[in-house]
């Protein structure tokens, strides 16, 4: 995937671990995303209904049901970010001393 930003860069977006890439998770699906992970995942696990393999697939699909994804500009540091439609979105950096690398890892 290749996403355009306004100030003329590309980013680009074809694999993990990239330093320009994120995910998001709103605060409203925290909380019931660990909430679904007790009781689909580790209860089942714990009480024997659940294989190791599919418990694995399981919290997976928990933890990226509610993902989005978001991309940074190393150029200028506007945020791309997928709504809830899938659509990016824009949001520009307040000013220059904005901190362009804020999705690298530690």
């Amino acid at each position: 995937m290749k996403i355009s930003c306004y100030c003329g860069e590309m980013i680009f977006d074809s694999t993990d671990n990239l330093p320009q890439k994120g995910r998001l998770i709103p605060d409203q699906d925290w909380l019931a995303m660990f909430d679904a992970l007790e009781v689909q995942v580790v209860e089942r696990l714990a009480a024997g209904t659940l294989s190791f393999e599919a418990a694995c697939m399981q919290m997976r699909e928990l933890i990226c049901s509610p993902v989005r994804g978001i991309w940074q500009c190393a150029a200028c540091g506007r945020l791309y970010i997928d709504d809830l439609d899938g659509q990016l979105q824009c949001y520009v950096p307040a000013n220059e001393e904005t901190d362009q690398r804020i999705l690298r890892g530690r």
